[in-house]
Parts: C-alpha cells; structure tokens; sequence
C-alpha cells in the first residue's frame, strides 16, 4: 500500500506534464496558440508538432520562451520548460 502511495504523485506530474495550448485571435482573421511544453516528457520538436496540428496549415513561430529551472538542490527536478506562441497562417 505504501509503495503505491508513492507513485501517485509522480504519476499525476506525468499527467499534466504534457504539450498544453490555449488559442487566441491572432488578428486579421489568423488563429494563434499558445503552447506549454515540458522537457519532463515532451520535447519542443513534439511541441512544434502539436503546433501543425492545430493550424490547418503551416504556422509562423511569433515567440519562443525558454524556462529553465536553477537546482534548488532539495532533490525535485523541475523540468525545462518552452513557451511558444504561434499563429497560423490563413488557407
């Protein structure tokens, strides 16, 4: 019972480690996103991935913001994290 205890909480930091995207208008009619990925178990070619397939075409990368996580040295692993902002180009 105790060893499964333990795994719970890593677990549910799996589970919500993964590609995250909000949209947004863009502006002149374009649809933009948003998108989270961490490095936990995502990597920022997944994440430029999700992008495609959330843009019925080809995407153009506004802005890419790297977070990355100093070692507190408390023994948790903070993943680095990209923030990216997109937006789609029009069909």
């Amino acid at each position: 019972m105790k060893t499964s205890l333990r795994f719970i909480p890593l677990s549910l930091f799996i589970f919500c480690a993964s590609v995250q995207s909000t949209p947004f208008d863009a502006g002149n009619g374009k649809q933009g996103f948003k998108l989270t990925c961490s490095e936990f178990n995502s990597s920022l070619e997944e994440c430029k991935t999700k992008a495609k397939d959330l843009c019925a075409s080809d995407f153009k990368l506004v802005e890419h913001h790297v977070l990355d996580h100093p070692d507190a040295g408390d023994g948790f692993y903070m993943p680095t994290e990209h923030h990216l902002v997109v937006e789609c180009n029009k069909t």
